[in-house]
């Protein structure tokens, strides 16, 4: 019987898979340290059978399919965004969140913030979450030390900061209480700190409360949920 199953790229099922991430597995693959039916395959675009079971990575057999997880996670601040040592001083994710799966954050935020974080065991999910060229708005509330709030939102949404040729600026800036209500879509790092900086603001907080179509809500902070198939299909 003629086997209909479609090739997909060698690092995408790494992916997939939960080995790294997309990028990080093209460099596992570039190394050498892939052997699909024991030849090393050094091209991460190489096309691959899904349901091949003879493909070893850094000699270890490529995990099995198992059902993703899709997590929404309020990050309180002095966490950093990862579950592994790194030259910040902060508390890791696994404290929050303990599975036994590789875990990809999508969408960090530096130690002083908080709010949603992404959290998920597909690699493939995480970068449609990630890539600036999705385009997936991201929104945050920030307070402002010895600025009024209206002042805040003049001189936030005029100012850009450029990084590597390209200007970058908020999508939107409005008043909201106390607060600045603030979108983004290139999401490049430490962005509104940076326009803060331009502006010559002084942060008190930041919290983000929205990825894409998925909302912080009521999330306590600490706590996570799952993501329901709607939330997880808007990034598809």
């Amino acid at each position: 019987m003629k086997n209909n199953t479609k090739t997909i790229r060698l690092a995408h099922l790494l992916s997939q898979r939960g080995v790294a991430s997309r990028r990080a597995a093209e460099g596992i693959i570039a190394d050498g340290e892939v052997k699909v039916h024991g030849v090393v395959v050094t091209d991460p675009a190489f096309p691959v059978n899904p349901e091949d079971n003879d493909i070893v990575v850094a000699g270890n057999p490529l995990p099995v399919q198992v059902a993703h997880r899709y997590i929404a996670l309020n990050k309180p601040p002095g966490f950093l965004s990862n579950f592994t040592k790194s030259n910040e001083n902060g508390r890791l994710l696994g404290e929050l969140i303990t599975l036994e799966e590789r875990l990809f954050v999508a969408g960090r935020l530096d130690l002083a913030s908080h709010g949603l974080l992404i959290i998920t065991t597909d690699g493939e999910w995480a970068n449609h979450v990630m890539h600036p060229r999705y385009e997936k708005e991201k929104e945050y509330l920030v307070r402002f030390r010895g600025a009024k709030v209206r002042e805040a939102v003049k001189r936030l949404a005029a100012v850009t900061f450029t990084e590597k040729g390209k200007k970058f600026r908020a999508v939107a800036v409005r008043a909201d209480g106390l607060n600045v209500r603030v979108i983004l879509k290139e999401g490049r790092n430490r962005q509104i700190r940076r326009l803060a900086e331009k502006a010559e603001l002084r942060i008190k907080d930041l919290a983000r409360i929205r990825i894409g179509s998925i909302q912080l809500g009521r999330l306590k902070e600490g706590h996570w949920r799952k993501l329901n198939q709607k939330e997880i299909k808007d990034f598809l």
